[in-house]
């Protein structure tokens, strides 16, 4: 719960809840030994009245028996119940029972049968009983005659035999139980149970419908062991209880006398000790729950003190705290408000590295970004212009002339802006890049203040006293009219125009939204890309290769095609470049080897036997794990695999890039070196190449029949290529005259439109299908229906 969360409440409650419990156990112990004298109090009271009653009993019992006694000597009346005289012997006997006014009784004769007086159960009962008897003197004791007690004599007729029984009984009903209870000097409750053969204890309805039979059987069996009271419930409450055990007339009967007194009546004499008792807790529970309120809030208010301190050191603002004792917190506050100035003042140096260049003191990035936010908290939404200095050739200044000379180079820069520039804000973005914010700005205004700026730093600036150097510069502006971009993307457009001036080879570049998209475009093309590459959905198409000395298709170049949901047909060049920059080109590569492996297998089982060409970027040669992985797909192929790459992928490094090719041609793979012509060729990286092929570029093709010097270009290195032992493949042949004219120099393989399109794998065995192959003059191109490519 969140009241608990508060320390003074968990002190509070906690030493609340320690007296609560100490003065409840004492609350206990004080009531267990209440109840404990309580009970032997009302237990000496019981057993004295048991006593009592147990006296009262004796004394009735004995003028009985001396009454029956009299009787059964009697000559007369042992002569008639000798001689089954019935009239004498019930006339004396009601003579007698109505003299002594007893409730009943009878006369039992020597057959064990009443002779006179009570013939019904009460009598079967009691001659039953005394048939099991042995004793020749008078006996007395209780008996039960369904559940109701008897109290009963019996005096034995002898001459000198037994003859038989005198008996007189008295019911002990309610109303004896009450004049019982008023010799009792306190108000108890007195009932005669008698024991059933199921063991449970019964007695009359009136004396035991207050308590269960189970539980009362319990507490009798174990009161008479004990021989102490104890608890018992009924419905009127608990009571203190104990029983008796009384003499029985019947061998086969076991009967108590059970006295009980309520415990609510015993305690009331005790009700002001505890409600004092109680009191005078209740009241050390208040002042306890006080003083540790009290407790709590000197132990936590410094505490709460330090907390709210310790917030504001996190939230940037100053965070001490008052000290006003001497003890341990005191220590602990001095503690604290020590290391708080320490942090205030890591902070200050950290906050000054995070947002300042460390080796010329000028603000970074960071900070430059926060003034720029600081505009916009101003209010100040347009006319803010961002000036992007970069340095050109700061790589070359710091390598020539060492770092610090290059670092006091970007301060003079700094001073000269500032004193063109007074208002302006000034900061180092990157090693060779300034950052310049100026406001207010207009946006026609925006050019001509970067041609003044690079009009002042193309002088020649003095870095040292005694060295001066002309530094040239490239600028890219970015103007915030009505658009709101966050202050981080001000500065990349700046970045961009600046990029966008160097690669346009101009001092200054606006801002320029189109390129910007295109960056954007490009980079949600790079992310569709992996998508496609992951989903397969890229294509490989295949464009047929013709051979002038065969007269046939030989083999045929496979070609990547990406048909995009959205865009259509992407352009090749495109998003291979973009698989080159990104690392892609690993994934895009290894599909077309699979790709191409299956297709050859399928063109092999058709009747086709073609070699595959397949592109391998330069970007891959120098990467010696995934060459091995390439040749291991290669290892596979039913057919002849040649890899075209490009000169230029050679001359990058040569050392690795030439030891990969021998070690594919080693391998059983052919090179063809692709674009020839195109790139900065060299005959020293020529030789040196194992190449079994040498492609001529389509743009030297195109113009073959035009231009002299192409086709002088195209039949010199035809011939150049044979000279090293290389077959000669010629790009872009689309016309039946270039198509003779590289005949007639010697040209090996023709590929182009007018060959055949680049086009997918059933399209091209229908076209292998169809192809017709040469006249036998061999000077017209191959005829076939051609099919649908891109």
């Amino acid at each position: 719960m969140l009241i608990f969360k508060r320390l003074s409440t968990r002190l509070a409650v906690m030493f609340g809840g320690l007296f609560a419990l100490a003065l409840l156990l004492i609350a206990l112990a004080s009531y267990m030994a209440v109840v404990s004298y309580a009970r032997a109090s009302v237990q000496k009271e019981l057993q004295a009245s048991a006593s009592v009653f147990k006296r009262i009993w004796t004394l009735k019992s004995d003028a009985l028996q001396t009454n029956a006694v009299l009787l059964s000597r009697d000559f007369g009346f042992k002569s008639a119940l000798a001689t089954h005289d019935t009239a004498t012997v019930e006339s004396a006997f009601d003579n007698l029972q109505g003299r002594l006014n007893i409730e009943t009784g009878l006369i039992i004769g020597r057959d064990g049968q009443p002779m006179a007086g009570e013939r019904g159960s009460l009598g079967q009962t009691l001659a039953e009983a005394l048939s099991r008897k042995d004793e020749f003197g008078a006996i007395n004791g209780i008996i039960a005659i369904d559940t109701h007690p008897y109290q009963a004599v019996a005096a034995p007729v002898m001459a000198p035999d037994r003859l038989g029984w005198v008996v007189f009984a008295q019911r002990l009903d309610d109303n004896e139980m009450q004049n019982l209870q008023g010799l009792s000097s306190i108000p108890i409750k007195a009932g005669i149970l008698t024991q059933t053969r199921g063991g449970l204890w019964l007695g009359p309805q009136e004396q035991t419908r207050d308590y269960k039979p189970s539980s009362l059987s319990f507490f009798i069996d174990k009161s008479l062991q004990t021989k102490a009271a104890s608890m018992v419930h009924s419905s009127r409450g608990t009571m203190i209880a104990v029983a008796t055990p009384l003499p029985n007339l019947d061998s086969q009967q076991k009967s108590v006398l059970l006295l009980s007194y309520p415990l609510s009546a015993a305690l009331k004499s005790y009700q002001p000790l505890l409600t004092a008792l109680l009191g005078i807790g209740l009241f050390g529970l208040c002042m306890v729950v006080a003083a540790s309120l009290y407790l709590a809030r000197n132990l936590t208010r410094p505490i709460l003190a330090l907390k709210d301190a310790a917030f504001a050191l996190r939230d940037g603002r100053p965070g001490q705290v008052r000290i006003t004792t001497q003890d341990e917190m005191a220590d602990l506050a001095s503690a604290f408000n020590d290391m708080a100035i320490s942090i205030e003042d890591r902070e200050r140096d950290i906050t000054l590295l995070a947002k300042s260049d460390m080796a010329t003191g000028l603000p970074n990035r960071s900070a430059f970004e926060d003034h720029i936010a600081g505009l916009r908290d101003k209010g100040i939404d347009s006319g803010v212009v961002v000036v992007c200095i970069g340095i050109d050739r700061y790589a070359h200044i710091r390598a020539v002339w060492g770092v610090s000379y290059a670092h006091t180079l970007i301060a003079r820069l700094q001073d000269i802006l500032v004193r063109i520039f007074a208002n302006a804000y000034i900061a180092r973005l990157s090693a060779d890049t300034l950052g310049l914010c100026l406001h207010p700005c207009e946006v026609d205004q925006a050019l001509p203040l970067a041609r003044a700026i690079a009009a002042r730093l193309d002088k020649r600036i003095k870095v040292t006293e005694d060295q001066s150097l002309d530094v040239m510069v490239s600028l890219g502006v970015y103007h915030m009219a009505n658009a709101r971009p966050t202050p981080d993307e001000m500065i990349e457009r700046a970045l961009i125009a600046l990029d966008q001036a160097r690669a346009a080879k101009t001092r200054i570049a606006l801002f320029d939204p189109r390129i910007y998209s295109e960056l954007a475009d490009t980079l949600l093309l790079t992310d569709q890309l992996y998508a496609a590459l992951a989903s397969k959905a890229l294509q490989v198409w295949y464009q047929p290769k013709f051979s002038y000395r065969e007269s046939r298709i030989i083999s045929v170049e496979a070609l990547v095609r990406w048909n995009h949901a959205e865009r259509g047909y992407v352009s090749p060049q495109r998003f291979v470049q973009i698989a080159e920059e990104t690392g892609a080109i690993r994934d895009l590569t290894t599909q077309v080897l699979h790709t191409c492996i299956a297709d050859q297998g399928r063109l092999k089982s058709a009747g086709f036997d073609l070699d595959i060409s397949i592109n391998y970027s330069g970007r891959l040669l120098s990467d010696e794990a995934y060459n091995a992985h390439a040749l291991t797909i290669c290892d596979q192929a039913v057919g002849q695999i040649c890899l075209e790459i490009t000169e230029t992928a050679v001359i990058e490094d040569p050392r690795i890039g030439l030891a990969a090719i021998n070690t594919f041609v080693d391998r059983g793979l052919e090179i063809s070196i692709d674009d020839f012509g195109t790139g900065l060729s060299s005959l020293a990286y020529l030789k040196q190449i194992p190449a079994h092929e040498l492609k001529i570029d389509r743009s030297f093709i195109m113009e073959i029949e035009s231009g002299q010097r192409d086709a002088l270009l195209v039949r010199s290195a035809i011939d150049l290529a044979h000279g090293l032992g290389m077959k000669v493949t010629a790009e872009g042949v689309e016309t039946a005259a270039a198509f003779t004219l590289l005949q007639s120099m010697g040209c090996d393989i023709a590929q182009g439109y007018g060959i055949g399109k680049p086009m997918p794998f059933g399209d091209l065995i229908l076209f292998l299908n169809d192809f017709s192959g040469m006249s036998e003059t061999k000077t017209q191109m191959p005829t076939y229906r051609n099919r649908k490519a891109v």
